[in-house]
């Protein structure tokens, strides 16, 4: 067998370099048809004559290249699965069917109704009245006079203040009113001994109403319908926060 000089060596490995590389170059841009074993077989005859040292650099380079041509291959191969268990619905473009469909409906039923014939009363017909169980006659009534009896309720007198206390006290009746009042009197008397305040208390309502343990009914009402003096203080912008009302109570001097 003839064996090869130096130089011709060195320009066959150089050629089998470069063979592969195209090979893997073709391999990266077809993936799917790419020999991978093929291209093994190259990488071993390429590196049979080569040092160490460069059998390593080069064959680091070609496994990174077919790394990437495995992943490119699996990309395809997963995607190509995808489309044959998940297939798209195929999208219609409607705008040039729009005369196809119905889109508004009119129809005219006029046609299809009469007009009631009238029906001729006799003109001194006595109107019908109806006598309820206790004592009230329903019938009809004349127009003009339900008017005039509408004007009189508008120009009625309104309620006085003493009116409305009395309709205040009316609406509490039966809720024991005195006794909350008597209970919030006492509570702030008791503050004053414990405190030893001079002027005047201020607490919250809501923490007047958890250290008395009432509902905030009892102790609302009990604050407004009382004999005793509060005044009350908006704290939040908030009207409806319980929390932001505060009610002082003066010391007597």
């Amino acid at each position: 067998m003839p064996t090869l000089s130096g130089g011709q060596a060195v320009m066959e490995i150089q050629q089998l370099e470069l063979d592969l590389w195209q090979s893997l170059e073709t391999a990266s841009r077809f993936p799917e048809t790419a020999d991978l074993r093929s291209l093994c077989d190259a990488l071993e005859q390429t590196l049979s004559d080569q040092s160490l040292a460069e059998q390593l650099a080069v064959a680091g380079d070609v496994l990174v290249q077919l790394s990437e041509v495995h992943a490119a291959r699996a990309d395809l191969l997963i995607s190509r699965w995808e489309r044959q268990h998940n297939p798209t619905e195929p999208v219609v473009d409607l705008e040039e069917c729009v005369d196809l469909f119905v889109q508004s409906l009119s129809l005219d039923v006029t046609d299809l109704f009469e007009e009631p014939e009238p029906v001729q009363y006799p003109v001194n017909r006595k109107k019908k009245s109806f006598a309820q169980a206790d004592g009230s006659v329903v019938g009809e009534v004349d127009k003009d006079a339900l008017l005039n009896w509408i004007d009189q309720l508008a120009i009625e007198q309104p309620l006085d203040e003493a009116q409305v206390a009395e309709q205040i006290w009316e609406l509490a009746h039966g809720e024991n009113v005195e006794e909350w009042s008597r209970a919030i009197a006492h509570y702030f008397s008791t503050f004053v001994t414990q405190k030893s305040c001079q002027s005047h208390i201020t607490i919250s309502l809501t923490d007047l109403c958890h250290a008395m343990q009432k509902s905030l009914v009892e102790v609302w009402l009990g604050l407004l319908l009382g004999d005793k003096p509060y005044q009350f203080y908006q704290t939040s912008n908030n009207f409806y926060d319980t929390a932001g009302i505060e009610i002082q109570a003066k010391l007597p001097q």
